[in-house]
């Protein structure tokens, strides 16, 4: 074991924590967004549109992260060039940021996870909540917005910060389409004299501490909330 070189394994894999953020946050703000919606069709049984949502949600549920990693990239890989020469635009796919296929593969997976997290916060608020809030001659737009969400979204945030914690983690698999983040840096950093067990450490020490900052904030938003 060389300390030193753990070290400076250790410093490269932490440069690449901006890019190791990114490919978490992105994600899971759009499928926070997009998860809701989904979330709000799935519980309140919108015809039709409940049963397509319930199908396309298991099917990502049951697909790796690696596998819609690769399947993004070789469908922009395959469609990319074609379509940029249609519009007359000048880009190519080899200088197309591949980070962003990223972004748009885990979001997609974020989507499916957020919205099974916000349906089961939903559940969790009592029936007789939404009884109230009709009797009070609330439409069902405004008993959803002043009290149904206020609390289902804190409820949600225990499962919410695990579903970030496993987009952190996630973000490695990007190094199947060169994408550099925290682990691939570290295993680069090896390439000369094949530490590669430093470099797996230090690669787990960021992790760690990536993680263990997540799921503080997340408690401190959860006692904020809980407190408003």
């Amino acid at each position: 074991m060389s300390f030193s070189f753990l070290l400076t394994a250790l410093w490269a894999a932490a440069q690449k924590i901006p890019t190791t953020l990114v490919l978490a946050v992105a994600p899971f703000l759009i499928g926070a967004l997009v998860g809701l919606p989904l979330a709000l069709a799935r519980f309140f049984r919108v015809p039709v549109l409940r049963r397509v949502l319930n199908v396309g949600v298991n099917i990502i549920k049951g697909v790796p992260v690696a596998l819609m990693l690769m399947v993004f990239y070789v469908l922009c890989s395959s469609f990319f060039d074609p379509v940029m020469q249609q519009l007359h635009l000048p880009f190519a796919f080899r200088d197309f940021n591949k980070a962003l296929i990223a972004i748009a593969a885990l979001s997609v997976y974020a989507a499916a996870a957020l919205s099974e997290v916000f349906r089961g916060a939903l559940a969790a608020v009592r029936k007789g909540q939404y009884d109230a809030s009709y009797a009070a001659g609330l439409s069902n737009a405004q008993a959803l917005r002043r009290v149904i969400l206020p609390q289902a979204l804190p409820a949600s945030l225990p499962m919410a910060c695990n579903i970030f914690i496993a987009l952190i983690k996630a973000a490695a698999m990007a190094s199947l389409i060169s994408v550099i983040d925290v682990m691939n840096a570290a295993v680069n950093a090896a390439g000369g004299n094949y530490r590669y067990l430093e470099a797996y450490i230090a690669a787990a020490l960021v992790y760690w501490g990536l993680c263990i900052a997540a799921e503080r904030l997340f408690r401190l938003a959860e006692r904020k909330v809980l407190l408003a």
